[in-house]
């Protein structure tokens, strides 16, 4: 696999670490389909994150892990 392209599991550990609390994988889809992470399919069934775009999302605090049912807020 290509280092450009990640999990939505590796995707959900980087912005909980560059965040600074946990986000859940149903928040990370929230934003693939806000267009904030761009998304590659692998054999027309494995979805792969754009690495970069991961690595510049920030969530806020209270955002993104299940207490909320709207809020996307990134940074």
């Amino acid at each position: 696999m290509n280092n450009n392209w990640i999990t939505t599991a590796e995707a959900v550990t980087i912005i909980s670490k560059h965040s600074h609390h946990q986000v859940s994988p149903k928040h990370v889809q929230v934003l693939v389909n806000r267009g904030k992470i761009g998304t590659r399919y692998l054999n027309g069934e494995t979805k792969l994150l754009k690495r970069s775009d991961v690595e510049s999302t920030r969530v806020a605090v209270g955002i993104g892990n299940g207490q909320h049912r709207d809020g996307a807020g990134t940074s």
